[in-house]
């Protein structure tokens, strides 16, 4: 009974994570695509801008486009993943549907998988994120007051030929959100790694539980092909 207590808590903790990833993922896709649409489209991981003056900067580089799409993408197809999976643990211990102990193998190797991923991601956007403050905060060498990234919410990022030329550097963008934007798809992407490792371990606790029940018809693997997976 200690035995079946125990897996019982490991599952609850287990479902309550998936939802909780999913979520953090589904947040970190959706504000990264505000920021992007709020800028044209465009991406600002790894862009890079230069100062003309104390007021005015512009573009030499604008972030490739898949960086944001990769970050954007895998977040919302792990997070359906989490929470497709949360929804079949929810089930199994509701006894709506019958347990596949099967799965648990395969599922380790796949949220092997997703965790290496999102920590790729998670690297994606954070020095990404980081190169581009790093080079906005550099104006301050020649007097600008941003001396954070997130005085670029106070700016407009819209400028018509000040920094040279007769052209907008880009086309228009809404720049007054995109240090939350940007600062809370980060904390949402590494807070999703967290919980994708822990989960990984569980379903390897579990698993490592279950590897003495090598007799199907044992007591021991009667009373576990009771509990959910």
């Amino acid at each position: 009974m200690g035995e079946f207590a125990c897996e019982g808590i490991l599952i609850l903790v287990e479902t309550f994570l998936l939802f909780a990833t999913g979520f953090a993922g589904l947040v970190a896709s959706i504000v990264l695509g505000l920021a992007k649409d709020n800028f044209a489209g465009d991406c600002l991981l790894y862009s890079e801008v230069k100062w003309c003056n104390s007021t005015a900067f512009y573009f030499t580089q604008l972030g490739a486009s898949p960086s944001c799409s990769f970050c954007i993408g895998l977040q919302v197809c792990v997070s359906f993943y989490a929470l497709a999976y949360g929804c079949y643990h929810v089930s199994v211990l509701c006894q709506w549907v019958g347990e596949r102990r099967a799965l648990v193998l395969p599922t380790i190797i796949i949220d092997v998988l997703v965790s290496l991923f999102v920590f790729i991601q998670a690297c994606v956007l954070s020095v990404g994120f980081k190169r581009f403050c790093d080079g906005f905060v550099s104006g301050s060498s020649i007097g600008s007051k941003a001396k954070s990234c997130s005085y670029g919410g106070k700016l407009d990022w819209n400028f018509k030929g000040q920094c040279g030329g007769d052209k907008d550097p880009h086309n228009p963008y809404a720049g007054d959100n995109f240090f939350q934007f940007y600062s809370t798809a980060q904390g949402a992407c590494w807070f999703a790694l967290l919980f994708w490792v822990v989960i990984t371990v569980l379903v390897i606790i579990r698993r490592v539980a279950d590897k003495p029940v090598l007799d199907p018809n044992s007591d021991k693997a009667n009373i576990i092909n009771n509990v959910a997976i």
